[in-house]
């Protein structure tokens, strides 16, 4: 833990999806940062700068849970059926309600909001949904399943591969279907496993580890993607 009031989460190993996100946050956040030192007045959690400092915490501490050379593998009962990757991550819950708080007002995009975003960039309504998928990935509440995920990964400690018991794969799906709740990953990969999209992701990086393809971006083994501050 990094100290008091911090919290342990469960962050799926989405390889390049956040760091996109989060990128494309903090340029929207560094334009508004901008426009306030030339006299912009901004509103609750986007002033001097707060939102884009939270942005800039939160992802230093999942960034190296993302596709980083140490991650390992997830595997379902008997090993041979591979999952997408849950990662232990510490995150401050003062954070997420900040980041939870700028979408509320990103959302808005009007008045001085709208204006300050950088022009040609992604509208006002896509920052927002970025910015309530992330801080809402971050802030499940605990299950009965997500402890008793969070101590299986614990005892196995960072980068080892993982094999889920029966129980401990029944506890990983329900888990991992309220995450993609918060981050559903539409496209190519539902129509690899021909699941329906709300519960996609996990269950396609499971279709095409038993073809013997990897997923691009959730397998732990290339170069951590680069994100703000990077």
């Amino acid at each position: 833990m990094n100290g008091p009031g911090f919290r342990v989460v469960l962050v799926p190993d989405l390889g390049e999806d956040l760091a996109r996100a989060a990128a494309m946050l903090e340029r929207a956040l560094l334009s508004l940062r901008a426009a306030e030192r030339r006299g912009t007045v901004l509103p609750g959690p986007l002033a001097a700068g707060a939102a884009l400092g939270t942005l800039r915490r939160l992802w230093r501490a999942v960034a190296p849970t993302q596709g980083g050379p140490a991650a390992g593998r997830l595997y379902g009962a008997g090993g041979r059926v591979e999952h997408v990757p849950l990662r232990l991550v510490d995150i401050d819950p003062v954070d997420v309600v900040t980041l939870s708080a700028a979408a509320a007002v990103l959302g808005a995009g009007v008045g001085p909001v709208g204006a300050a975003l950088p022009p040609g960039g992604p509208p006002a309504g896509d920052l927002a949904a970025a910015a309530a998928r992330f801080s809402g990935l971050l802030d499940l509440a605990d299950t009965a399943e997500s402890i008793v995920l969070r101590e299986r990964l614990a005892a196995a400690g960072p980068g080892a591969d993982v094999t889920l018991t029966p129980a401990q794969k029944a506890a990983y799906r329900h888990t991992a279907d309220r995450l993609h709740t918060m981050w559903p990953r539409p496209g190519p990969a539902a129509r690899v496993c021909g699941r329906p999209r709300r519960t996609c992701w996990w269950r396609c990086r499971a279709a095409q580890a038993r073809r013997g393809r990897g997923a691009s971006g959730v397998s732990g083994r290339h170069r951590a993607p680069a994100g703000p501050g990077r």
